[in-house]
């Protein structure tokens, strides 16, 4: 997420990006407030499923209160 504006701009693809930068212009507080809600989410979410992926494949490692 944190490329998405570079990415849009260099190919001008309307998104999530553009969305931001138009929101910080524009001062929309909830929907910067929103944006930011979600990306974090995106990372907790994902990083939380690389750790269990992690655990299932790799047997030394475990992560505690969970078994598989």
């Amino acid at each position: 997420m944190a490329y998405t504006i570079l990415t849009e701009s260099i190919f001008q693809w309307p998104g999530m990006g553009f969305l931001f930068m138009d929101a910080v212009t524009r001062v929309d507080a909830p929907l910067i407030s929103a944006y930011l809600i979600v990306v974090g989410l995106i990372f907790v979410v994902t990083n939380t499923l690389v750790d269990v992926v992690y655990s299932m494949v790799n047997p030394r490692v475990r992560i505690p209160g969970y078994s598989s």
